[in-house]
């Protein structure tokens, strides 16, 4: 179903492309510190979008709008890869101007730094105008689908007689994509401050069951004198009630002992070591498998500031 909708928005971009005029904008920003902390951060940004009376094979479907949208992060740390993910996002609207407008949605996207693989939906919502173009609010059903990063993530302990101690690292090919269906809410405000300053502030509520994604994006731009140039201020902040698991912890096997006093309840001299959010139990019941864990954590925040060019 996922790559069915994305195919059908894609066959959408190929006709409308051929018939429409674009407005494209590109953006990047670069923070970078050397000496003791040599800390390289890149972002890129890159959207195009049609508006207006769009073709679309023999139609002309009135007052609509096509966006397609990637933002890329990317840095290190110490010369190691630190942060890394991506979004892609499709969105066609109908009638995009009017008081009420339906519109198909995809999207696909992955954050390392949050434990996230892969994560793609596909859904169909509607926007409403509260205040013409400055404040609005959208809603939409998702179909979604989320794999987590397994990669080096199951931690082997041993009793060492006085604590426990990692004996082997291995991958967890045991997790698998869970499909899932969610409901997303986004007031949004746009709005011009002054002549040279523009404000865009999104919140989305995304609910899934208990499984609960917040982001809040703000988006601050600064005019220049040429028009194909502006300055921007990004700032964000995401929450995940239920963030992905991070690390599996077990017992070596090899090392086991039926009834040993030092356990992960009990770990001895690594008390300060052994940190977990879910019990055996837990994880079980979550779909995870036999292990204690230890999960990513669930808020994160992000500020760029860099330029936006647009043609």
């Amino acid at each position: 179903m996922f790559k069915n909708g994305i195919l059908s928005i894609l066959v959408m971009v190929g006709i409308v492309v051929g018939q429409t005029q674009f407005r494209n904008d590109a953006s990047a920003s670069y923070y970078g510190r050397g000496g003791n902390s040599d800390y390289q951060y890149y972002n890129l940004g890159f959207s195009t979008v049609a508006n207006g009376d769009l073709q679309f094979g023999g139609m002309v479907l009135k007052d609509s709008e096509f966006l397609f949208a990637i933002e890329k992060n990317n840095s290190t740390w110490q010369g190691e890869p630190y942060e890394n993910d991506q979004d892609i996002i499709l969105k066609f609207d109908l009638w995009a101007n009017g008081r009420f407008s339906p519109f198909l949605i995809a999207e696909t996207s992955f954050d390392e730094a949050r434990g996230i693989k892969d994560r793609t939906n596909f859904g169909l919502g509607f926007k409403y105008r509260i205040i013409g173009n400055v404040l609005s609010v959208s809603a939409a059903f998702l179909s979604e689908k989320e794999e987590t990063i397994g990669k080096n993530s199951i931690y082997l302990y041993a009793d060492y007689g006085d604590s426990l101690g990692v004996t082997q690292f291995l991958d967890n090919t045991d997790l698998k994509p869970i499909s899932y269906s969610r409901f997303s809410i986004r007031p949004k405000l746009n709005m011009p401050i002054g002549e040279n300053f523009h404000i865009k502030s999104e919140y989305y509520y995304k609910p899934a069951g208990d499984d609960i994604l917040t982001h809040w994006k703000n988006t601050f731009t600064i005019h220049t004198a040429e028009e194909w140039l502006d300055i921007v201020i990004k700032y964000s902040i995401k929450n995940d009630s239920r963030p992905a698991p991070k690390v599996f912890m077990d017992y070596d096997p090899k090392w086991y002992t039926p009834g040993q006093t030092i356990t992960f309840e009990n770990p001895g001299n690594a008390k300060d070591l052994i940190v977990y959010d879910r019990t055996s139990e837990q994880s079980e019941k979550d779909g995870f498998g036999n292990y204690y864990i230890k999960d990513y954590k669930g808020d994160d925040t992000f500020m760029s500031i860099g330029l936006n060019i647009s043609f």
